[in-house]
């Protein structure tokens, strides 16, 4: 997987050039949009082991159920939002999900599903620090890249309620400090699909326009 920053040197670099691009084309918001690194890979089947994840520091998040159909949004909003999607699901580097970019990181990253973790990355490839979440009972996993290194008790096996807090926004498994995102997949029996039509984005987040496949 190759870092998704270029290297504008300003704080939001591809975010900033997204942004006009965005302008340009129309900002995609919630209802209209449809749209997005690799990071192949076998299905994490569960563990054996069942354990309740343990909340050293972090608490679930209060979070407002989603319209049905829908998943929550995978990364908690801040007062002043410093959100930016990217609607690159598919692009010219096979990409099999969307990048949510957050300005400084830090934001809190949540399970969009009650399911069990079954894969943790430990910052020794692309992916950086992050976590595999399956759901058995619809047999989709769900793929979170880029955190910081803040497991807080959690460890392949626990169980985790939507809401939980499964880490934070970092740019771990790039090539660059600042490159804040989560890289955040959806994978129905493990085919990965585009997760944007699936996540209940609020409307004042904005969605950059579709990047194009090879």
């Amino acid at each position: 997987m190759s870092d998704h920053r270029p290297s504008d040197p300003r704080r939001f670099g591809r975010r900033d050039a997204l942004l006009a691009a965005a302008a340009g084309a129309g900002a995609i918001l919630l209802g209209n949009t449809f749209g997005g690194t690799a990071h192949a890979g076998p299905l994490d089947e569960p563990g054996s082991a069942l354990k309740p994840a343990k909340r050293l520091i972090l608490e679930p998040r209060s979070v407002p159920l989603p319209p049905p159909g829908k998943l929550i949004f995978p990364v908690e909003i801040p007062p002043k939002s410093n959100i930016y999607v990217l609607d690159n699901f598919g692009d010219c580097r096979s990409h099999e999900g969307i990048d949510i970019l957050a300005a400084n990181g830090g934001n809190p990253v949540f399970a969009v599903a009650d399911g069990q973790l079954t894969k943790r990355y430990t910052n020794t490839g692309t992916a950086g620090w992050g976590w595999t979440l399956y759901v058995a009972a619809t047999k989709v996993t769900y793929k979170y890249f880029h955190l910081t290194e803040d497991p807080y008790g959690l460890r392949e096996g626990s169980l985790v309620k939507r809401g939980d807090v499964l880490g934070f926004v970092g740019s771990s498994g790039t090539n660059s400090v600042t490159n804040f995102h989560l890289h955040f997949e959806v994978r129905p029996n493990n085919v990965p699909v585009n997760p944007l039509p699936l996540i209940d984005i609020p409307a004042d987040i904005l969605i950059g326009p579709p990047q194009p496949s090879c």
